[in-house]
């Protein structure tokens, strides 16, 4: 006869009681109601706690949201049993509309799903009613009711910080508000946005520390039991001191490895990349897509900084350019590649010299039709200071010389195009129609100063006018569309 130590026919566990109490037609509040052995256990007195139990939900289809009240109804937290989860935060509250973008799931196929009052008609009137909008919440929510509702353990932080920053007694996740504290301090709205992203760089930081977790308890017991059997130890100083300091140092925002780590952990991507990408791709989409942040965010920061220097020149400009191409493929609605800064487009070589100099020539990756791109400051002034009209500014000295200045080296280049190819050996660039570009100043700031340019660079069909600030947004909107996702 076969004893089993563990029993297949368990009894189900009893579990608290909701009760759901109907406050007017769209309007229900949830109560818990502890079971009596459970208060025994936590040592409080059945008759000093409200018989229909504490407030635990609140769904209001008058003002459309939902408000949880986080208490500690977990069973074997005996001395907070029934007690605020939070040391000041009382309430959180998920608007109906922040609910549907974090990717709240009730209804979400039925002919409702974009009707708030039905959604809310149908709140919960049962207890397992409340049991399956529970389950609904969206990710960063504790979806047992046995279990404290609020934030997950692991999201504790962004309650720690807000009662850090605030007196506030409630959180409320918005969609139409963002992120501050309002009504006299007591509430702290948190956009849907920001919290989705908060939640996703914590989560990202939980990952990349229990990997290096991982690394390093493997390369521990390795090292135990190799030593038991007299093989010898695997040797994980390389893996296993940059992980560890550079998740913890990445986690801080400080300056994660020294060179040699650096080199270290590029060496260690580099052995594996070719498994990530064939176990794992989309894991290497991902670092992909980390690096490309980092170093965009590294690349708006420059540029903004050198924005604010009013003491750069021209070649300023060009090196930083020079050494960023990739900014210059953002004033092209086509794929381009850089043949030549500093080019001569009038010599007999495109390093020649005492000849017209472009700043930059380019050329269609896919068709090799070239380009002309000059560089100005963002200082320079796009128009006259006093109106031609009222209301209407012409174009300053600045901008007409040097709308001339690179229509004179898109002359002179197509004249010379053939000796060009010919002495720089250079034979896959074309002039079928060379394209100029011009980086110079920033937007004018009044409304008619606007109107006046747009309406001359508009007009300027030979030369493409791009001001210093238009690339910079250029480059937050990439940077915008890479951290952005489906809310």
């Amino acid at each position: 006869m076969t004893v089993r130590m563990f029993p297949t026919n368990r009894v189900p566990q009893v579990r608290a009681m909701l009760a759901v109490k109907n406050l007017s037609q769209n309007c229900r509040n949830v109560f818990y109601v502890p079971l009596e052995k459970s208060l025994v256990k936590a040592g409080l007195d059945s008759d000093r706690v409200p018989k229909d139990g504490a407030k635990l939900l609140h769904v209001n289809g008058q003002d459309l949201f939902l408000t949880i009240f986080p208490i500690n109804t977990t069973r074997n937290i005996t001395s907070d049993f029934m007690k605020p989860k939070y040391g000041q935060i009382e309430r959180i509250t998920l608007e109906y509309s922040a609910l549907i973008s974090l990717g709240f799931k009730r209804f979400k196929n039925s002919p409702y799903e974009d009707d708030a009052i039905e959604f809310l008609n149908r709140a919960p009137e049962t207890q397992d009613d409340v049991i399956e909008l529970l389950e609904e919440l969206p990710s960063g929510f504790v979806k047992d009711y046995e279990f404290g509702l609020g934030l997950n353990g692991q999201y504790r932080f962004i309650v720690d910080v807000v009662e850090e920053l605030s007196s506030c007694t409630e959180i409320i996740i918005s969609e139409s508000y963002p992120t501050g504290i309002a009504d006299g301090g007591e509430k702290f709205f948190i956009s849907a946005k920001d919290f989705y992203e908060t939640r996703k760089e914590m989560d990202r930081i939980t990952d990349n520390c229990q990997w290096a977790a991982r690394s390093v308890k493997e390369a521990t017991v390795y090292k135990i039991f190799a030593g038991k059997i007299g093989l010898p130890e695997k040797v994980v100083k390389s893996v296993q001191k940059p992980l560890r300091k550079f998740f913890t140092a990445v986690a801080q925002g400080e300056e994660p490895l020294s060179e040699d780590e650096q080199e270290e952990m590029l060496r260690l991507l580099t052995r594996n990349t070719s498994r990530i990408a064939e176990e794992k791709p989309e894991k290497l989409t991902v670092l992909k897509r980390e690096i490309e942040l980092v170093t965009l965010d590294r690349l708006i920061e420059r540029y903004e900084s050198m924005m604010k220097d009013k003491k750069l020149k021209e070649k300023d400009w060009q090196l930083f350019l020079s050494e960023n191409p990739f900014i210059l493929n953002l004033g092209f609605g086509y794929p381009v590649i850089t043949v030549q800064d500093q080019a001569s487009v009038g010599g007999r070589k495109l390093s020649g010299k005492g000849d017209k100099i472009a700043d930059f020539l380019v050329k269609n990756s896919m068709t090799n039709n070239t380009a002309i791109i000059e560089i100005k400051t963002p200082r320079e002034k796009l128009l006259n200071k006093k109106p031609f009209r009222e209301g209407v500014y012409t174009s300053s000295a600045i901008l007409s010389g040097s709308i001339n200045q690179v229509l004179a080296q898109k002359h002179q280049f197509q004249r010379s195009i053939a000796n060009i190819k010919e002495d720089s050996k250079i034979h896959d660039i074309e002039s079928y129609s060379v394209h100029c570009c011009l980086i110079i100043g920033t937007m004018p700031s009044g409304e008619e100063q606007q109107e006046s340019f747009e309406l001359f660079r508009c007009n300027s069909k030979d030369v493409e006018i791009i001001t210093f600030d238009e690339l910079l947004e250029k480059l937050k909107q990439l940077q915008n569309f890479l951290i952005s996702d489906n809310l």
